[in-house]
């Protein structure tokens, strides 16, 4: 595991597939969560669903324990790559501050663990033209 590919929090305005691609080539096991462009009147869950989902959690995860636990059972050096996930933080705001704290926590602890916010990915960049 190189500097460059540490456990931790990352933002980036980089290409969400890119990003995936530079952290596997680095030995990590990259997760991309690309969220619905429209998020109902239950956002919190449907992002701790889709989180769920992405990371390959057994059961459902509806709450930020669920989620924490779930982060807790993957495999040493995971990557989480969020798809437009700084768009998310600044739109979301309240969810994003408890799903936050649950990455941080999370990526303090072993095995190896880390999350990037992303940019959008070539399928959206093409819609947003």
């Amino acid at each position: 595991m190189t500097a460059a590919f540490a456990p931790g929090f990352y933002t980036t305005s980089a290409d969400a597939a890119s990003v995936a691609g530079d952290w596997r080539l680095a030995g990590w096991t990259p997760k991309v969560l690309r969220l619905s462009d429209e998020l109902g009147p239950q956002a919190r869950r449907e992002v701790l669903v889709e989180l769920g989902r992405a990371v390959g959690a057994l059961e459902p995860v509806t709450t930020t324990g669920a989620l924490d636990a779930a982060l807790g059972r993957l495999e040493p050096q995971t990557v989480v790559v969020w798809v437009r996930g700084a768009t998310f933080a600044d739109e979301q705001p309240a969810v994003w501050s408890a799903l936050s704290d649950v990455f941080v926590a999370r990526a303090r602890r072993a095995p190896a663990f880390a999350v990037v916010l992303a940019g959008a990915d070539k399928r959206s960049k093409e819609r947003d033209r």
